[in-house]
């Protein structure tokens, strides 16, 4: 079994002569205390203002100008927006004029410019025509030449086939005013 210790009543209780007296004595000092409360109202406002003007009145200038210092940030934000929009729309007019110089401008550039390159795209064709023309007449004549070079070669061709002198390259054997003179060798 476990045996506890007795805690002395004295420890626990507050160290007060006696406790049962200094409970009374407050309750007779705020009873009357209670009874000036309950009986006590408080004065109107009005009856305030009347007996202290100058209170009243201070109090109304500090009321005022807290109102004005809280409506004062929203008036001059919205000044400030009046002017900023007053302003935007002088900078878009502007910037409108501006923009219509500019394309004014550069539309009577664009159309100079286009007028010089067709003139001078109408010279390049002219020019690039006139040289296919003459191309075509030059390689015209090299058609009919190489065509009469071709007649010409295979009629020497067909005059050769018919001589022995064919045969006699084709063996090896050289003869005629151009060929080496090693390589000449009589007929048999």
């Amino acid at each position: 079994m476990t045996t506890s210790v007795p805690i002395p009543a004295v420890d626990t209780a507050p160290s007060m002569a006696n406790p049962s007296d200094t409970a009374s004595e407050k309750s007779t000092e705020q009873a009357p205390a209670r009874a000036r409360a309950a009986t006590a109202v408080r004065p109107s406002l009005r009856a305030q203002a009347a007996e202290n003007p100058l209170l009243s009145l201070f109090g109304l200038v500090i009321v005022a100008l807290l109102a004005a210092a809280v409506a004062s940030p929203n008036i001059r934000i919205n000044d400030t927006n009046g002017r900023i929009d007053r302003l935007e729309d002088k900078m878009d007019a502007r910037f409108d004029r501006l923009e219509d110089k500019t394309d004014a401008r550069f539309g009577g550039l664009e159309d100079k410019m286009d007028a010089r390159f067709g003139g001078l795209e109408d010279k390049m064709d002219a020019r690039f025509g006139g040289l296919e023309d003459k191309t075509d007449a030059r390689f015209g004549g090299l058609d009919e030449a190489v065509a009469a070079i071709d007649l010409k070669l295979t009629a020497l061709i067909t005059h050769l086939n018919a001589t022995s002198e064919v045969d006699n390259a084709l063996a090896g054997r050289l003869t005629g005013p151009n060929a080496p003179t090693a390589a000449r060798r009589p007929e048999p």
